[in-house]
């Protein structure tokens, strides 16, 4: 049976040994013949011998060696030791031991050979590391990766450059900015299911599709194949982006148009449209890309405090104590909104009903299905911010310094949360399938790391002498990465990820405040803002805050660590919006400024 070293199927994958039998031939032939024969007789015994007997006489050999014979033994063995594993192993064994690997180790074992690179590069490996990182914080590592949303989609009715042999089903557009695939799987699922319960329908649809791809397609046109993009390039498209954002890595553009203060924005990565509300009665709409102004919107006869869009409609809100609701794409005002007996501070919608918060203490609700409007009174003060959340639930900010959770269906308050000690500015409920570790082990692990970390600021600022201690100067520069991911995973790992309900809130006491929604707990408290915090947003990787500091903050969403602020404002910033990639922020000088990662 031959051995690893000996076995013709693995000689041509290993690397050759580095102890070369042709060296030792050449020295043979200086020998005298005597010596030769000598030589190749111990060596033909050897060769014949049984392992056990091979064992023995190796033993008798190393007891009439002398040090630098067995100094040569050591050297010359060390490396006909290493096996190559991988030629070894299945390769179903060989993929299981690399899914233990992180994604710089299998990048590091890509670069072995061209065998470790087929196993290091497999697709099913990568798949695995995208869905222990995307949109999620790994519980081994403490990184997370950006979603990164997909490019709007070309128009169905247009023909495209890429054909298809299977009928194509027709799915209906979502009114939000960029549906999702997992909407669009559960519409091809249903459209499906639909078809197979009436086979004629079936019937009527397949022939419709592949008139309107015979007509669409020339039959002279070779068909071009879907290709699948590996995993790991889009692990790697998005590997580069997060690390622009801990390294505070972006470039940065200013648009300029709006004559005084811009106090609302909103923007939408994939259509890469831009929006902004200001003290100048206008709503500019705005190219991302380039930066070119597409629109003006006036018609308010005063300044804008608020709005929302999506694909079709555009939504402001005034001081002059009204509602407009525009076609964005035509600059058309289509309805006017009236009730409010103040200014309009905040407003927000959904599919089915519209809120709005004002400076009559009041907050209004436009229920567009049943054509009623209800008013929700409770705040002592001006409404700065209203969300709607899930299909019956609402949460309002206040000047009273308040935050309060109203229940749609009966119109009544159903709890009110109390801890800030200035005006609310701004409150954000968390998105539908949101998940956290916010709890209250949480936040005693992060006060416990926060104080680590400042022990260790003072124990660098202290001068150590004659301690054996390397100086501060003399760290190297992972030592700072590798506390930041160590306490990111202690972080990680005290508890177990959770989706109750939570809110984000900022005040001018200066805080930003996360909230259980359903107990009414402050679960946590930011602080780094020397002047109270007018913009917050928030994914599941970080926290953006823009303040009356003229600063931006980005916070560990997790963590509730301070990563990086920007500088960059000359007045206050009054708003902020957040996407995979950027970071919008308006301010009280009138300059809408894009933070591009």
């Amino acid at each position: 049976k031959l051995c690893y070293r000996h076995r013709p199927d693995l000689v041509r994958k290993r690397l050759p040994d580095s102890f070369n039998i042709q060296d030792v031939q050449q020295q043979m032939e200086k020998l005298p013949m005597a010596d030769k024969e000598a030589i190749s007789h111990i060596w033909s015994l050897f060769s014949a011998a049984p392992d056990e007997q091979r064992i023995l006489i190796l033993k008798g050999i190393l007891s009439t060696c002398c040090m630098p014979q067995l100094s040569f033994l050591f050297d010359a063995i060390k490396p006909l030791l290493r096996i190559d594993f991988i030629s070894i192993l299945p390769r179903e064994v060989s993929l299981h031991v690399f899914s233990y690997l992180d994604a710089t180790s299998l990048c590091n074992a890509a670069q072995v050979s061209q065998t470790w690179r087929s196993l290091a590069d497999d697709d099913a490996l990568w798949h695995r590391m995208c869905e222990q990182h995307i949109d999620k914080k790994c519980t081994k590592c403490g990184w997370g990766l950006p979603l990164l949303d997909k490019k709007k989609r070309p128009n169905p009715r247009k023909p495209t450059t890429v054909f298809r042999t299977t009928p194509v089903s027709v799915l209906p557009l979502g009114t939000a900015c960029g549906p999702t695939a997992t909407s669009n799987s559960n519409t091809e699922t249903s459209t499906d299911d639909a078809l197979a319960s009436n086979p004629s329908k079936r019937q009527k649809t397949e022939a419709r599709v592949e008139s309107i791809e015979t007509a669409s397609y020339p039959a002279s046109q070779p068909l071009v194949p879907l290709i699948r993009r590996p995993w790991k390039d889009v692990y790697s498209e998005r590997l580069v982006v997060e690390r622009n954002w801990r390294q505070n890595k972006y470039q940065g553009r200013v648009l300029r148009g709006h004559t005084d203060g811009v106090m609302c924005v909103q923007f939408c990565d994939v259509a890469g449209i831009l929006m902004t509300g200001s003290y100048d009665k206008t709503i500019r709409v705005w190219n991302m890309e380039t930066g070119e102004l597409i629109r003006v919107l006036s018609g308010h006869a005063r300044c804008v405090r608020a709005l929302q869009f999506d694909e079709a409609k555009l939504v402001t809100g005034a001081m002059d104590n009204t509602l407009k609701i525009w076609n964005w794409h035509t600059g058309q005002c289509i309805r006017t909104l009236q009730g409010h007996t103040g200014g309009v501070l905040s407003l927000h919608f959904d599919s089915r009903i519209l809120a709005s918060g004002s400076t009559d203490h009041t907050i209004r609700v436009w229920n567009f299905e049943a054509g009623e409007c209800c008013t929700l009174t409770g705040h002592t003060e001006w409404v700065n911010s209203v969300r709607i959340f899930g299909d019956h639930t609402l949460v309002s900010g206040s000047d009273d310094a308040t935050i309060r959770v109203w229940d749609l269906t009966s119109r009544t308050c159903t709890s009110v949360l109390k801890g800030h000690v200035g005006q609310v500015q701004i409150v954000l409920p968390s998105p539908k399938g949101f998940t956290h570790r916010f709890t209250p082990e949480a936040t005693e692990a992060a006060a416990m790391a926060s104080s680590r970390n400042i022990s260790r600021t003072a124990a660098r600022a202290r001068p150590l002498t004659g301690t054996g201690v390397s100086p501060p100067g003399c760290a190297t520069d992972d030592s700072p990465r590798l506390q930041e991911q160590a306490d990111l995973t202690v972080n990680s790992n005290c508890s177990t990820l959770s989706d109750r309900p939570i809110l984000m809130s900022g005040s001018l006491d200066n805080t930003i405040k996360i909230w259980d929604m359903t107990t009414g707990v402050c679960l946590r408290t930011l602080f780094g803002h020397v002047e109270g915090v007018w913009g917050l947003a928030y994914d599941k990787l970080r926290i953006v805050s823009g303040s009356h500091d003229k600063t931006i903050r980005i916070w560990d969403t997790e963590s509730g660590r301070c990563m990086h602020p920007l500088e960059g404002h000359n007045g206050p910033v009054t708003a902020v919006a957040l996407s995979d990639t950027k970071i919008v922020s308006a301010s009280d000088d009138g300059d809408i400024r894009i933070w591009d990662y």
